[in-house]
């Protein structure tokens, strides 16, 4: 856990990759994704928002390199779409890289019980790296966290500065964020009003 999401996004990638990787990044990406990939010694590649056909160009171009990683946001907080996921993992396994996703604002929302993207898109447990925040649709408590293989989360508690230097999270907010996730595992009641009220609004 960290003591926000942006900074899970900070260190991730200075924290994983070296000058033999290479990651790309849609353009549109959150600014903490884009700080954190300027961290980094990786090559970095822009493509455009959503761009399938690019991000192939870009992946086909550097299949030298060590480890191809894929950073999106699963929703796109300036302009409210979603990563095309299940076409972004399709080409990782084509082209063999790792797919990053952020799901600050996913997460709580999409899918049938709210967690996130994946689910929404029918493809939990195909996604190598997930960031996503305990606040937001959680409770607007605080704290960012990383879902990833037991290899993954061993190297970031062993070498991620912001991990080791973060704050931890008191606890009433782990309490509180706690019972937010067993809200959602016992009722989409919250989901389905934010949905009417989403659709009232937009009307």
């Amino acid at each position: 856990m960290y003591a926000s999401c942006y900074e899970a996004n900070g260190t991730l990638f200075e924290t994983l990759l070296d000058e033999n990787d290479v990651v790309f990044s849609d353009e549109l990406n959150h600014a903490s994704i884009i700080d954190g990939i300027r961290l980094c010694k990786a090559k970095k590649q822009v493509f455009a928002h959503n761009d399938m056909t690019i991000l192939e160009e870009q992946l086909k171009k550097f299949m030298d390199k060590r480890v191809r990683l894929i950073a999106v946001d699963g929703v796109f907080s300036m302009v409210g779409d979603l990563a095309p996921l299940p076409e972004i993992l399709a080409l990782a396994k084509k082209y063999d890289a790792i797919v990053f996703i952020d799901e600050c604002h996913g997460t709580g929302i999409f899918g049938k019980t709210g967690r996130g993207i994946p689910e929404y898109f029918g493809v939990e447990g195909q996604v190598d790296i997930i960031n996503s925040s305990f606040g937001k649709a959680l409770g607007g408590g605080t704290g960012g966290f990383t879902c990833a293989s037991k290899e993954i989360v061993d190297v970031l508690r062993q070498r991620s500065r912001h991990y080791a230097v973060s704050n931890p999270m008191i606890p009433s907010v782990v309490g509180a964020t706690i019972e937010a996730f067993k809200m959602l595992d016992e009722s989409r009641d919250l989901i389905d009003k934010l949905k009417r009220n989403s659709k009232r609004l937009r009307s």
